[in-house]
């Protein structure tokens, strides 16, 4: 005889009741901060205009068991794109002063901690590129924070 959930005396619930957490709490607040300090479309599907925000989720990690609940890690890259015609000191600039703006929104002594949201918000790195159509600049910014999931 198989060893079943019914059989070994054990019952597992259906779950009923559950939280987006990835979109409602992560992505969502950093929409929210960016919208409410940059004039600069943001989107999730793909980059527009003359200058644009891409969130893509990334990754969803386990950080710790905890007895009523886990601690899990969220990374997403926060991607800036500038329409720049041919590259110029004062293109590297503008892209660099919004990584700085953006750098500055999610340091540890600002939203680091996003009451209802997150807590421990970094950016962990940034990657410049240009892509083989060299009428454009990439700023790749790499944000991870951790978020408690009771249970």
């Amino acid at each position: 005889m198989a060893l079943t959930w019914a059989n070994a005396g054990m019952t597992f619930g259906s779950v009923t009741t559950y939280e987006n957490v990835a979109y409602d709490k992560i992505i969502d607040g950093i929409i929210t901060i960016l919208a409410d300090n940059l004039k600069i479309p943001i989107t999730m599907d793909t980059h527009r205009g003359n200058h644009s925000i891409l969130i893509v989720p990334e990754s969803d990690d386990i950080n710790s068991v905890l007895v009523a609940g886990q601690l899990r890690d969220y990374t997403i890259l926060i991607s800036y794109e500038l329409n720049i015609g041919t590259m110029s000191e004062n293109s590297f600039k503008q892209v660099s002063n919004t990584v700085e703006k953006i750098k500055r929104l999610f340091a540890p002594d600002k939203n680091a901690t996003v009451t209802d949201y997150w807590f421990g918000g970094r950016v962990e790195s940034v990657t410049y590129e240009r892509p083989e159509d060299e009428s454009k600049i990439l700023a790749l910014i790499t944000f991870t924070c951790t978020y408690m999931e009771a249970s």
